[in-house]
């Protein structure tokens, strides 16, 4: 079960300060700020065991107008709350697909914030292979998500293990409309393996 507290939906709402504008327990300083998500958090634990539960978190994320005063003090506040509670995993988007390649400050606030978690890790954020695999060698992250990747790509483990040409990712399909651009992109075949 992932609570989705990033991309600009009603959780983030809560952590942001260029959303949250409350004056209430649920808005000001970052502890009230959070609050939303931890109550959320607790509620899943009610129906849900702790290692089956991970929460999605967009820092740096934009899209819906996002924006936060400081995501060190915001986020690191969050993942406080999260350890206490326990849950399975931390998934992080470290970049969206419209975003530009991340910063050397973004790459310091992920860094910072990974060495908070002490928990089951998961990137997300325009990987590819080689970012992928680097991340999980070096012990940056225990996995790594390949959103827009896998759907372009229905094969794509396969295409990762043999090095294989990725299909380009076709975004008006995303999200909507019909079948077209979920599964019309073509499989891998022997010939395209073996040349």
């Amino acid at each position: 079960m992932e609570i989705h507290a990033a991309n600009g939906y009603l959780v983030d709402q809560f952590l942001r300060t260029g959303s949250n504008q409350r004056s209430d327990l649920y808005g000001g300083k970052a502890l009230n700020r959070v609050r939303f998500l931890a109550q959320a958090v607790e509620n899943v634990l009610e129906v849900w065991e702790a290692q089956r539960v991970g929460v999605r978190l967009s820092p740096t994320g934009t899209f819906n107008d996002m924006a936060d005063n400081d995501p060190q003090e915001t986020f690191g506040t969050a993942i406080e709350r999260l350890r206490s509670c326990g849950i399975g995993y931390l998934h992080m988007v470290e970049s969206s697909q419209d975003s530009p390649a991340i910063t050397g400050a973004e790459k310091q606030l992920f860094a910072s914030l990974r060495n908070q978690w002490d928990g089951f890790y998961i990137v997300n954020g325009n990987y590819d292979r080689e970012r992928g695999e680097e991340a999980v060698r070096t012990g940056y992250a225990d996995a790594v998500a390949y959103g827009r990747a896998f759907l372009a790509n229905p094969d794509l483990p396969r295409r990762l293990q043999l090095r294989a040409t990725l299909n380009t990712p076709d975004p008006p399909t995303f999200y909507g409309g019909d079948s077209r651009g979920y599964t019309d992109y073509p499989f891998l075949t022997d010939t395209a393996v073996s040349s």
